[in-house]
């Protein structure tokens, strides 16, 4: 979860360096000036109870780490406004993955197999079992078709959730497409196809993705915020933390 957030926070940063290098370059000179204010605010704070401590070089490298992470945080926060397209490229990102994960194709060929024949209603004699050989699955009924094709949506939905676990809660509660969804598609390639391949189910799942994406990203952006505020406080409480504690045993040996 986190590592998806991060992924997601330095495309927005690299995105607002294409996009906007102006706004970048002013981000960065806020930042410095703000990391500058960090690094003096976290040398000085210790002398408001403890005016007799000297500052070392160890304290220093934590002062340079409060501004670092000031710095960071001064060019991440605008750069969210450009969450959306960093979300669109995450899931392009995924599509491509998962278009070549053998794994995965094998295992869901096998679940939508299996699905189909638990149906009862196709004639499965002379179709060779998953694994082997020119092994597919009969959909001559629409039951079947659908069942086939909503296994394999379902399971790019579960492969996505897997994959970008952030952006999956953020677009839905459960990973999934409506039935009624997968069936008018299903019915709608049959006009003038004879087989739905698996290929049109997983782009039936990513338009899906990228629908609720584009849905949710006042959202997406409000909660990317929240969490970068909050990651940049508990970040900065470390660096002020130790140099408050060696402040504070100062006081201690000296007394």
């Amino acid at each position: 979860m986190i590592l998806d957030l991060l992924t997601l926070l330095t495309g927005s940063i690299a995105i607002f360096l294409v996009r906007n290098p102006a706004g970048f370059r002013l981000a960065v000179f806020v930042g410095i000036l703000l990391a500058i204010l960090c690094w003096y605010g976290c040398y000085t704070y210790t002398r408001l109870w403890n005016k007799r401590f000297r500052v070392r070089v160890i304290h220093h490298v934590f002062c340079a780490l409060a501004a670092l992470i000031t710095l960071v945080f001064s060019v991440l926060y605008p750069a969210l406004a450009h969450v959306r397209e960093a979300g669109e490229a995450s899931i392009a990102v995924w599509e491509s993955t998962i278009n070549h994960d053998s794994l995965w194709a094998a295992s869901t060929f096998r679940k939508a197999y299996q699905a189909v024949r638990n149906l009862g209603i196709e004639d499965f004699k002379g179709v060779p079992e998953p694994g082997a050989a020119r092994s597919w699955i009969p959909t001559s009924h629409d039951e079947s078709r659908q069942t086939a094709a909503s296994v394999y949506a379902s399971s790019a939905c579960n492969h996505f959730a897997r994959s970008r676990p952030f952006l999956s809660k953020i677009i839905w509660a459960r990973p999934g497409i409506p039935a009624d969804v997968v069936f008018a598609d299903v019915r709608q390639w049959h006009r003038t196809n004879p087989n739905y391949p698996p290929e049109r189910a997983i782009g039936l799942a990513v338009e899906h993705i990228r629908a609720g994406l584009i849905a949710q990203v006042p959202r997406i952006v409000s909660l990317s915020r929240i969490l970068t505020i909050a990651l940049f406080l508990l970040a900065q409480a470390v660096p002020f933390g130790l140099v408050g504690w060696a402040a504070y045993r100062d006081i201690i040996v000296r007394a």
